[in-house]
């Protein structure tokens, strides 16, 4: 992460640019791209053959670029843990029937009458939407990730957890509303992400 402020008054900005950005496969005649990122809107990004730097807000991130590969897993019944990419997904059924905390976004505590095996473990995709728990009305997805201020490569990142192309629980960050544990629940489905 480069402050943009910092480069925009750096002197000479754009040998210190190049200074930067060399060891990441960037060439010198990249440096006047990179240059243009410092005033562009978020979201604007330049390539290499091994990294990318992107715009976002006040920032220019360096980061290496992400294979293409989609990877989907299925969860049938019985399964008790997942490993993927973004840590391991704890599964309990039966467990305590009260709310998690309120910054316990790692954890979804859902009805479990409500659900439905097998599940899909997925990246994120445009198109996506859900009910985040609270609102009680539909809200795409693209618009949630841009509300909680995440930066490109954090976007590519997100999975969700699905049931019949349902979005249950955008993983590690809010529950579906049509899912949440009510009133009238006898039992309960605990989903808990824990880092790798």
């Amino acid at each position: 992460h480069i402050p943009v402020l910092l480069l925009q008054k750096a002197v000479p900005q754009q040998s210190i640019i190049f200074e930067i950005i060399r060891d990441f496969g960037f060439s010198p005649g990249q440096v006047t791209d990179v240059a243009s990122l410092l005033s562009s809107e978020t979201g604007k990004q330049t390539i290499s053959p091994t990294h990318r730097i992107i715009k976002n807000r006040g920032w220019l991130i360096i980061a290496p670029l992400q294979e293409k590969a989609i990877q989907n897993i299925l969860i049938e019944t019985g399964t008790r843990e997942v490993n993927f990419e973004g840590g391991v997904v704890h599964i309990s059924e039966g467990a305590s029937i009260t709310d998690p905390p309120a910054n316990a976004a790692h954890i979804a505590l859902m009805d479990a009458s409500a659900v439905e095996f097998p599940l899909l473990l997925r990246k994120w995709k445009n198109g996506d939407y859900f009910y985040p728990l609270g609102m009680g009305k539909k809200k795409k997805l693209s618009r949630f990730l841009i509300d909680q201020k995440l930066s490109l490569t954090e976007k590519e990142k997100v999975w969700v957890l699905e049931m019949n192309r349902k979005i249950i629980w955008v993983v590690g960050m809010r529950l579906d509303d049509r899912f949440k544990i009510k009133p009238t629940t006898r039992s309960s489905l605990k989903m808990e992400l824990r880092m790798a």
